[in-house]
């Protein structure tokens, strides 16, 4: 009668109906889609028999909320990562529960969490499988990223520029800041240049960031440093997740190799890639 579909590839979420007769008296039924981490309804829809509606946008996840005419919660339906989430997601998640149901603690160290919308890392952390240090370098976003996760007893926020050394850099940023950067032609390939400011910034070192917390999963969206802040870590972690897409071929092979030798294995999905020790 009622059908939702999540396409995780398309970051869609899509509700189809069918024959609505037997609920005559509730048509149209009025579909709200919730964003879990805001609580905003972005997407606000009344379907009658035989009707569709699709939202897309970004990588956000949306719980759908189904009401009668009058107003009243006929159903609701909750993403789940087991079964929407992508293949990343899924081994964090199952890694993370699986350290709980064992009494073991976990830390976490995500880095580049922009307003912590989106990101692999969102549902461990809504429903505290770890404690988690999140990191963000652009003030604006990080503004946003205070008011989402302010109330997480799970959750320390930090407003840093990290690098692999503590050195002073230029930091770009440009259009929504979904590209911010210190190296610019990341910022380039996805903003517009007459958009693009840049600013003398200080940064903090990933090991004084690391500092004595025995982190075991490291989440890296950094525009472009991932593999240099990986290959100067001072810890190994069970579990690291970077973003591949924009690294060089010279840097991919590099971490490749310092995966082989570390004993991780590896999987790619969709311009980012997740590390898991072999035991």
């Amino acid at each position: 009668m009622i059908r939702i579909k999540y396409d995780r590839d398309t970051n869609s979420t899509i509700v189809l109906t069918q024959d609505l007769k037997p609920i005559s008296e509730h048509t149209p039924i009025n579909i709200k889609m919730k964003d879990i981490v805001t609580d905003e309804i972005h997407f606000d829809v009344n379907l009658n028999s035989n009707e569709s509606a699709q939202w897309v946008g970004g990588e956000f996840i949306t719980d759908v909320f189904i009401y009668s005419s009058n107003g009243n919660l006929l159903d609701e339906y909750k993403w789940n990562v087991l079964n929407h989430g992508n293949e990343i997601e899924k081994i964090l998640w199952c890694y993370l529960k699986g350290r709980k149901c064992l009494g073991l603690d976990s830390n976490g160290l995500v880095i580049g969490t922009h307003d912590g919308q989106f990101g692999h890392w969102i549902y461990p952390i809504k429903y505290e499988l770890s404690k988690c240090v999140l990191v963000e370098g652009g003030k604006k976003q990080f503004d946003e990223l205070v008011k989402n996760y302010y109330h997480y007893p799970n959750v320390t926020l930090l407003n840093e520029i990290i690098t692999s050394d503590g050195r002073d850099v230029v930091w770009y940023d440009g259009g929504k800041g979904y590209s911010d950067s210190i190296v610019k032609g990341i910022t380039e390939r996805f903003v517009l240049d007459d958009t693009i400011s840049s600013s003398d910034k200080k940064s903090v070192s990933i090991n004084k960031i690391i500092g004595d917390i025995d982190f075991d999963w490291i989440h890296l969206d950094v525009e472009g440093i991932d593999s240099e802040l990986i290959l100067s870590m001072k810890i190994k972690p069970n579990i690291i997740i970077y973003e591949s897409m924009n690294l060089t071929d010279f840097e991919t092979r590099k971490l490749s190799k310092w995966m082989l030798e570390n004993n991780y294995s590896t999987l790619t999905h969709k311009g980012n890639t997740i590390c898991y020790k072999l035991t």
